[in-house]
């Protein structure tokens, strides 16, 4: 069953022990979210991880209504205050798989791939797919 991580107007996150998965939905409210508000929340989602050490193995980010689009100084401090934390924090971040539906919005999913790739141990382990099904499928076969 999954455990809430942060619930928001613009994203909610969840975890599930057993599948190992961490779960992200955006929600179109995310059009009026601050680099404030992105900065907060997630600093709140690091924190959760670290506290509670949760072993995330599959992570599963439903960007298809983000209109959230994160700036070239956000997505530099994504990468040190998020992916770092996060991959540092895993039991076994070499065994991580990233699956990202991609948003409706082409400015908001550039700057979304543009954050990933600014690390590149996370640009390797992510997949990006256009169905949640298949996402999903992909994300939790196993190896």
């Amino acid at each position: 069953m999954p455990t809430p991580i942060v619930e928001s107007d613009y994203f909610s996150m969840y975890f599930t022990e057993e599948l190992k998965l961490f779960e992200q939905f955006w929600y179109a409210s995310s059009k009026q979210m601050t680099e404030a508000d992105y900065k907060q929340l997630h600093d709140a989602w690091v924190q959760k991880l670290i506290k509670n050490k949760y072993n995330i193995q599959y992570f599963y980010l439903d960007n298809r209504i983000n209109h959230f689009v994160i700036s070239k100084e956000l997505q530099q401090w994504h990468a040190q205050h998020v992916t770092i934390p996060i991959l540092s924090n895993l039991p076994n971040p070499n065994k991580v798989k990233v699956a990202m539906v991609v948003s409706e919005d082409f400015v908001s999913q550039l700057s979304i791939e543009h954050t990933i790739n600014t690390h590149q141990a996370f640009n390797q382990i992510t997949y990006y797919f256009t169905s949640p099904k298949e996402a999903r499928s992909w994300l939790l076969q196993q190896d």
